[in-house]
């Protein structure tokens, strides 16, 4: 099984293609990640929400989640423009970049080894695999695919310049370099590039040609620049920001903490099961005995790859590449996730690659007669991650099954317990969530989250006092916090303390001035005190931003009426409704909308909206 027809190449795609449709094509049906990252990368993103000049100079000059990643705004920008806020048109594109990526790593593949075998194994591996499910399922986790995508036809026109003759090719590096940089614009991880291209020559000297460090200058030099723009951003100045003192208080503890780490990925490639959004190794100050034990089987690999580069260094490069695809996540530069299974995303290929090379091996050794056994345990073997695969990826479905999960696999991990709180709140489990924010507090009790999170549920319910101690405490640990001092004015707002609260609501909009839900809490505290104007400056000011807010049109709605402006009243009323704002009971009897109460059209627009 070795040189494939042009046709049995198509019918390869074609089944890679049928693989990734089969394993993700649940993903449609999902939910945004309310609680980890999809609110901020794409609901509440503006900047995304529409193709304008300022849309793009904004996504090109921003920060998100302590990442610089235009492309990945980009590709949400194209989405929205299409269909929307639908989530399942974003998961549909992660999907479509993922099965894109498993046809370029068979292509890959095929042309280095020129084994069919070799190539089909390995991408389906690739494409299959359980560690591949938070790149693709996750929507926000777009930039791993993304990036990836251009990492992969950045080395194809690589291997098309070094591959031709005099005079042909030249657009080929040019393109390779544009690929690249589109590749760090999606995400800085695929920045070792250059290193890989440099034991690509070494150990695949194609047509007599020589390893040249001349060429792999631009490279390296575009991945420094955003390798220093990435340190930079993942500062904890910048919200999200992933960057930790050592793990353990030492580079030497955060060694031997990565020595296990490092042996967890190797075992998940071989037993993907348990599997969770967040982990929580253990941090070893000290070699004990599961530092030891762990380096003896690091040892113990490093020796079997030396072995193999002996042997065949085509093979041993792609040992080679899954580590090198590790090193940003190596904790050379420490940050806060020690493990998770998107880190995979580059490494797989080489673990992909050596599966193949494995199959092409038992073929060559069972021969003929042996061969149908090979493939029916390779399908098997496919089969089997490819269920995994579809299992965890039902897990992804929202939220609350993505929380639900991990806090059942991991309990005593407080990370976990902030977005599964998170989680429960957003799907109106309000009592549930207290209680999830309560176990969370008891064992930490400077948690920021749990305090934020309780504050203000406690605020919501009534319980004033318990809610304003919570808050005070929260914001001497953390006084930029920007949702503690907005829900610290909304619980001086419930006293009838309004001018603490409106000290609250300015402290909050000093401190992040793009908020808009600050805005809107601003104008409902002028509209209660009858500050009509100032009410109404604040709601306009969301509506010019696009938002489509039914709290803030019904407040809009509510200042015109006390205003006498019934038409004006009624016009956001309507779009209060549009935007899901029915509740009969409450707008019946809302004295600031009786200037309203008595005109027709008034009772024929609620009439209308109860029939949808």
């Amino acid at each position: 099984m070795t040189q494939p027809t042009a046709r049995n190449q198509k019918i390869d795609y074609l089944l890679l293609i049928l693989l990734t449709v089969g394993i993700y094509a649940r993903t449609l049906g999902h939910e945004f990640q309310m609680s980890w990252d999809d609110n901020w990368y794409i609901v509440y993103n503006d900047s995304i929400q529409g193709f304008s000049w300022q849309n793009l100079k904004t996504i090109f000059s921003s920060i998100y989640q302590a990442n610089y990643a235009p492309l990945q705004m980009l590709s949400y920008m194209l989405d929205y423009s299409l269909w929307g806020l639908e989530p399942g048109a974003f998961a549909l594109t992660n999907f479509v970049f993922h099965a894109l990526n498993g046809v370029l790593v068979y292509r890959l593949l095929f042309s280095l080894h020129g084994e069919r075998l070799l190539a089909l194994v390995a991408a389906a591996f690739f494409l299959a695999h359980p560690l591949q499910v938070e790149s693709v399922a996750w929507i926000s986790c777009r930039k791993n695919v993304l990036s990836l995508l251009f990492f992969l036809l950045s080395w194809e026109a690589y291997r098309r310049y070094r591959l031709a003759g005099p005079g042909r090719g030249r657009w080929a590096y040019p393109a390779s370099l544009a690929a690249f940089l589109l590749s760090l614009m999606a995400k800085s991880t695929t920045l070792v590039l250059p290193v890989i291209l440099v034991l690509y020559d070494l150990c695949f000297p194609e047509a007599g040609r020589r390893l040249r460090l001349k060429d792999k200058i631009p490279y390296a030099l575009a991945a420094l620049v955003f390798a220093l723009v990435s340190m930079h951003v993942q500062t904890h100045d910048f919200q999200g920001g992933i960057r930790e003192p050592y793990h353990g208080g030492s580079p030497l503890a955060t060694f031997y903490t990565m020595l296990p780490v490092f042996c967890l990925y190797l075992w998940r490639l071989v037993w993907p099961a348990g599997l969770s959004a967040i982990y929580d190794p253990p941090v070893h100050a000290a070699p004990d005995g599961v530092v030891l034990a762990a380096g003896l089987l690091l040892a113990a690999v490093a020796w079997g790859g030396y072995r193999l580069f002996k042997h065949d260094r085509r093979l041993g490069f792609w040992l080679l590449f899954f580590w090198i695809g590790l090193l940003p996540f190596a904790q050379i530069v420490p940050i806060y996730w020690l493990i998770t299974d998107r880190y995979v995303n580059v490494s797989i290929i080489g673990a992909a690659a050596l599966a193949g090379a494995g199959a092409v091996f038992l073929h060559s050794r069972l021969g003929a007669r042996g061969a149908p056994l090979l493939y029916l345990t390779v399908t098997v073997w496919i089969a089997a991650l490819s269920v995994a695969s579809f299992q965890r990826i039902g897990v992804w479905r929202n939220s609350l099954t993505l929380w639900s999960d991990a806090v059942a696999k991991l309990p005593d991990t407080p990370r976990i317990w902030e977005h599964y709180a998170e989680a429960l709140l957003s799907a109106g489990q309000a009592d549930a969530s207290r209680r999830a924010y309560e176990h969370l507090l008891a064992s930490q009790p400077t948690n920021v989250a749990a305090l934020a999170g309780l504050g203000d549920l406690y605020t919501a319910q009534g319980e004033l006092d318990k809610g304003l101690v919570l808050l005070h405490r929260l914001l001497a640990i953390k006084p930029d916090h920007v949702i503690g001092w907005a829900s610290l004015g909304t619980n001086y707002l419930k006293r009838g303390n309004y001018a603490e609260a409106e000290k609250a609501y300015r402290r909050a909009q000093s401190l992040q001035t793009e908020a808009w839900q600050v805005m809107v809490l601003l104008g409902d505290l002028m509209r209660i005190q009858r500050r009509l104007e100032p009410a109404r400056g604040y709601y306009l000011q969301v509506e010019a931003r696009g938002k489509g807010n039914a709290a803030n049109s019904y407040g809009l709605a509510c200042v015109e009426s006390m205003s006498g402006n019934v038409d004006a009243g009624l016009k956001w009323l309507e779009a209060a409704l549009q935007r899901g704002h029915y509740d009969p009971d409450k707008i019946y009897g809302d004295q600031q909308l009786s200037a309203l109460w008595n005109e027709p059209r008034f009772h024929s627009l609620l009439e209308r909206y109860s029939l949808q």
